[in-house]
């Protein structure tokens, strides 16, 4: 068997720490001293893992990699069988006391009374309890099962590794520690690793840490100052956004931080239910006044019997043990039986049953309920903290607004329409400055997905929209044609440019910040497709719309061009200028269309709805208000960046000053910037407040590091699109299309339930 210089537990610890240990102070303390000092750094790693860049693992040693470092999958816990579903709904405090019930009235009746139907009482509570269990557990069984198969349809991806100097695909299950692995844009990592060699790669780690910011990799840190400008670890279930490169895996299915993640929720006990605790405290109530009044009415009956004896009332005749021990024991007989009358046992069959059938509606309206007594918890909320991006909004950049021959338009359509003279050249000037590795993909569901960066796919689909699909405009401009030359993006410059050849003759298109490239136009091109100079008037009209787009939140960019005939040698500053300018564009990740009017609704019902999301105050700001969550006449508390927010409710320790966060949540409506643990403390300060009523709070999440705010929330909803199988395994429903207005069907549900079982109780 082959021998390497680490074992499981250091690579794990490696990748524990890189992930815990994020700031510039923290990598210097905790990282560099293991990743550099004892790893050795990327070389160091490769060898201990006994691998060279060049020829990866060799296949005889693919078993001794798995039985020591172990396999790419986290195998589910099996399933509960229906009968351990059947005993721990039984466990349930009310079945017992029906049980405890039904067993006294039967042995009463046929043992006592000994009338003919004297088992009927008894019966009909036992019955009740066995359809209140069967209900339930199978209930619970097969939201379970098709919870399951929902996360078994996933494909098994093929992956490019090299092995043996050779690359070859193989299942990403068959992935062993030491592969060298070949990342290219759209990839999901299969495991954790570290990068190789350079390379050009942006990882999207939303999924795992809640921040939209792409990161960049590298070999080593890279550390300017209090900045981390890259790192080389890769975590699994992060998404590459784009660019290629190379990644050593160093931990595999249950030891990457995911699978770590996973493991550690699956030890967390979920308490019981705001329902259950609300029939436990009813059958507490119920328990001890049929008790008390049961033992008060016996007392009595004897103190009577006592009183006629002492009093020779109407017991004139000598005690009688056969007659008056009798007598007693009817005494006894009456409290039981009002002890067992006062049992309602038809309630955890009316709740059980309305709870079953408010499961199967939820279905319909794209919520999968994992645990039934979630559909009346959530009819009882009163704080919904929604995630942003793929909740409210589409998760997709789109080109919203834009600006195209003296006109703003709001569609994409319309102004194809009203300009059809330009519209061709408007899509291609917007194609040709996207890199080749930007691309719109179609995933198993039929929906369009970006691969590249967000921006750009924006302006494909624009292309599209206008009547001019992106893949023939790419044919005709091919990335090799002759002559093309492209002028990247820079942070100095805030544009790029590419000049290709139309007709034979050069053609320069530029696009970037709208503020620059527009300073730089000296014409327009108007609705009719002529060259128009772009005067004084024009140009304040276009400023005017650039500031409107900004005060929307838009990423608002300028879209030009110009003829250079035979200059494409000429300096850079020469030639972007002179341009004539298409048009502009305002992108977002626009609000879902039925947002606001959900958002309405739940004002209405008294529920009110907080934004918590990763994405910057101003963008925050903006989709807020659109969707209604926050108005003009909200205070400056309203909106908070979630580094005040953790400064002002947590101590050094990390604790929750609950009386500080008491002056927030009440008028806290966004809070941007966050990070999932953010979310955690502003869901547990809610709901230990002491504030007015007591809240009830629902979560929505995706991530990974969502899971803990799920779990503590009254209800988690997991996003079935986008979200991890470890913020699923946290929640309680699964929004199956990742839509707000999913959540309010949830509630709706949720207090029809309650008030079926209000009709039952009056």
């Amino acid at each position: 068997m082959a021998s390497f210089k680490y074992g499981i537990k250091d690579l794990q610890d490696l990748v524990l720490c890189t992930f815990n240990n994020t700031t510039a102070p923290d990598i210097a303390q905790f990282v560099l001293p293991e990743y550099q000092e004892k790893f050795g750094g990327v070389n160091g790693l490769l060898d201990a893992l006994n691998v060279r860049t060049e020829a990866g693992v060799s296949p005889s040693e693919l078993n001794d990699r798995r039985q020591l470092y172990g396999v790419n999958k986290v195998e589910p816990e099996p399933q509960d069988p229906l009968w351990k579903l059947m005993i721990e709904a039984m466990k349930d405090p009310t079945l017992i006391f029906l049980t405890v019930a039904a067993f006294i009235s039967l042995f009463i009746g046929i043992f006592i009374e000994q009338k003919p139907l004297g088992w009927l009482e008894g019966v009909a509570i036992l019955s009740a309890v066995v359809v209140v269990v069967t209900v339930a557990s199978v209930n619970d069984y097969q939201k379970e099962k098709q919870f399951r198969d929902l996360n078994a349809k996933k494909e098994d991806v093929q992956i490019t590794v090299v092995r043996s100097s050779k690359t070859e695909t193989v299942s990403t299950h068959d992935l062993v520690v030491g592969d060298v692995v070949m990342l290219s844009t759209g990839d999901i990592l299969p495991a954790d690793g570290v990068i190789l060699g350079r390379n050009d790669l942006a990882i999207n780690e939303k999924m795992l840490t809640g921040e939209t910011v792409n990161k960049k990799k590298s070999p080593a840190y890279v550390i300017a100052g209090s900045k981390v400008e890259s790192s080389p670890v890769l975590f699994a279930g992060t998404f590459v956004q784009e660019g290629e490169g190379r990644m050593l895996v160093v931990a595999v299915g249950e030891n990457t931080y995911q699978g770590h993640m996973e493991a550690k929720m699956a030890e967390v006990e979920s308490g019981r239910s705001i329902l259950q605790k609300k029939l436990d405290n009813m059958t507490d109530l119920i328990t001890n006044v049929s008790m008390y009044v049961s033992i008060a009415l016996v007392l009595i009956l004897m103190a009577r019997m006592a009183y006629a004896f002492y009093a020779q009332k109407c017991c004139n005749e000598a005690w009688d043990h056969k007659v008056h021990w009798s007598e007693l024991l009817g005494f006894l007989i009456t409290g039981i039986t009002i002890f067992v009358v006062a049992v309602p046992e038809g309630l955890p069959l009316a709740v059980t049953i309305a709870l079953a059938f408010s499961v199967k509606k939820m279905l319909k309206d794209q919520n999968l309920v994992r645990h039934l007594s979630a559909c009346e918890t959530m009819g009882g909320a009163t704080t919904i903290c929604s995630d942003k991006t793929g909740t409210l909004t589409t998760s997709r950049m789109t080109v919203v607004k834009a600006w195209c021959g003296g006109t703003s338009y709001d569609s994409m359509k319309v102004l194809a329409a009203k300009v059809p003279a330009v519209k061709e050249r408007f899509s291609t000037a917007g194609v040709v400055n996207t890199l080749f590795k930007t691309i719109l993909k179609k995933n198993a569901n039929g929906l369009i997905t970006y691969c590249g960066n967000d921006t750009e796919c924006a302006l494909l689909i624009m292309a599209g929209e206008l009547g001019h699909e992106y893949e023939k405009i790419r044919k005709s401009f091919p990335e090799g044609q002759e002559g093309r030359k492209g002028f990247s993006f820079s942070s100095d410059r805030k544009r790029m440019s590419t000049i290709v050849k139309i007709d034979g003759e050069e053609t320069l298109f530029c696009k970037g910040a709208a503020e620059i490239v527009s300073a730089i136009c000296t014409s327009y091109y108007g609705a009719d497709g002529k060259v128009v100079p772009l005067d004084g008037a024009m140009r304040k009209q276009l400023d005017q719309t650039i500031s409107d787009y900004a005060d929307e939140g838009l990423r608002t960019l300028c879209i030009a061009e110009r003829k250079v005939p035979g200059m494409a040698d000429a300096d850079l500053v020469v030639l972007e200028s002179d341009l004539t300018l298409v048009g502009l564009v305002g992108i977002e990740d626009p609000l879902r269309a039925e947002v606001p009017g959900a958002i309405q609704d739940c004002l209405a019902a008294g529920i009110c709805v907080r934004m918590v999301t990763g994405d910057n105050i101003q963008t925050a700001r903006a989709i807020a208000k659109k969707c209604g969550i926050i108005t003009d006449a909200d205070g400056e508390g309203a909106v908070m960046d979630g580094k005040t927010f953790r400064e002002r409710v947590t101590d050094s320790a990390g604790e929750i000053k609950q009386d500080e966060i008491d002056k927030i949540w009440p008028s806290l409506r966004v809070l941007a910037r966050s990070t999932p643990l953010d979310k955690l403390v502003l869901v547990t300060g809610i709901q230990n407040s002491e504030i007015g009523i007591k809240q009830t709070v629902a979560v929505t999440g995706d991530g990974t590091n969502d899971a803990p705010a799920l779990k503590q929330a009254d209800v988690g909803f997991a996003m079935g699109i986008q979200g991890t199988d470890v913020a699923k395994n946290a929640s309680d429903v699964i929004i199956m299309d990742d839509n707000f207005v999913s959540i309010v069907a949830a509630v709706k549900w949720g207090r029809c339930v309650y008030d079926n079982i209000c009709k039952f109780l009056q």
